[in-house]
């Protein structure tokens, strides 16, 4: 195969999957990893992929925000493992906020029903699950409800976040990026974002491996701000090795 059809023929794979991974790319087509670089690089100066660690992304994934009752379906495996490890971090008695998010919504299901936890949550369907299935304190901070991702976002949620404490802040993102840090594509959601992580003694953010090495346009969070990453095993070990070069403890679901 020619260096142009092979190009093509990746372009056609990040198109379909959205997503392609460098050590797949130089398998399927019998090229060194250096090559696939190459190539890579060619596509994305030809404005057709954006490149991340370990492979790339379809150009229009940095834009497009995908439906939260959508979500559920993508990574499904690797969130409900995540939730599970995230799980592990709560302690009876702890004060905790939950973002909205499809993985957050997982590690709000798996919480224990009993116990004596207050919880606050930006999530409606969050908010509803945990107060019909758990004997736990539920509370929401108000706001506008954004129709994509049902989040309460603006003024009253910021007003109500500023006058809170809580022992830990449980946040989902739409892309993490060493240098660029923690993004989404809504500015009102990075605005809660950015101040639910303000209210917390400790900061655990929880994402699946496709979100990694992703920008959006709304950065909300430095990667400082963050104290532990509960990710799955698909992550690239170059992102690993500099997500924890700057002093996050990551764990492994």
């Amino acid at each position: 195969m020619f260096a142009e059809e092979r190009r093509n023929a990746i372009a056609d794979l990040v198109r379909e999957h959205g997503r392609v991974d460098s050590g797949d790319l130089s398998v399927r087509y019998d090229v060194n990893p250096e090559t696939v670089r190459r190539d890579l690089q060619v596509l994305q100066d030809r404005g057709l992929i954006h490149r991340v660690y370990g492979g790339a992304v379809a150009t229009d994934r940095l834009m497009r925000e995908v439906a939260v009752a959508n979500r559920g379906t993508l990574m499904r495996a690797e969130k409900e493992r995540i939730a599970t490890v995230a799980v592990g971090l709560v302690r009876d008695g702890d004060a905790i906020f939950i973002d909205a998010g499809s993985t957050t919504a997982l590690f709000a299901e798996g919480l224990p029903t009993t116990g004596h936890l207050t919880i606050f949550t930006n999530a409606l369907p969050i908010a509803m699950h945990l107060s019909d299935h758990t004997d736990h304190t539920v509370q929401t901070v108000g706001g506008r409800v954004r129709g994509t991702t049902y989040a309460e976002v603006d003024g009253w949620a910021l007003e109500r976040l500023a006058s809170l404490r809580v022992d830990t802040s449980f946040v989902g993102t739409n892309g993490i990026d060493p240098s660029w840090g923690l993004s989404t594509p809504d500015p009102s959601e990075g605005a809660v974002k950015r101040a639910m992580l303000a209210a917390a003694t400790q900061n655990v953010l929880l994402a699946d491996h496709s979100k990694v090495g992703v920008s959006h346009a709304c950065r909300y969070a430095e990667l400082d701000a963050i104290d532990v990453l509960v990710t799955d095993e698909g992550i690239d070990a170059r992102a690993l090795s500099s997500i924890r070069d700057r002093g996050l403890e990551v764990l492994l679901a």
